[in-house]
């Protein structure tokens, strides 16, 4: 399945790119997902643990199954005042 991964903060500076397009298996969850990112994308492994995910607009936990199409955002943490 074909998935998008939009990038912002930190990650879409390191990577200098704002998204991603990625193959993955059937069945493939947000955990596959960023164990991926963190395998073939180089400057990806910062502390993905703080950082929120939605899949088409929606925040998901790392068990969400993805699907053919989806849109994934890794999202940082925002801080100010």
């Amino acid at each position: 399945m074909k998935i998008t991964v939009k990038l912002f903060g930190p990650h879409k500076e390191k990577l200098k790119k704002d998204s991603i397009f990625l193959s993955l298996s059937d069945n493939s969850n947000i955990s596959d997902l960023i164990l991926n990112l963190n395998q073939f994308e180089p400057g990806f492994k910062e502390n993905i643990k703080s950082y929120a995910i939605a899949v088409n607009l929606i925040y998901q936990d790392k068990d969400f199954k993805l699907h053919d199409g989806d849109e994934v955002a890794i999202i940082p943490p925002v801080s100010g005042g």
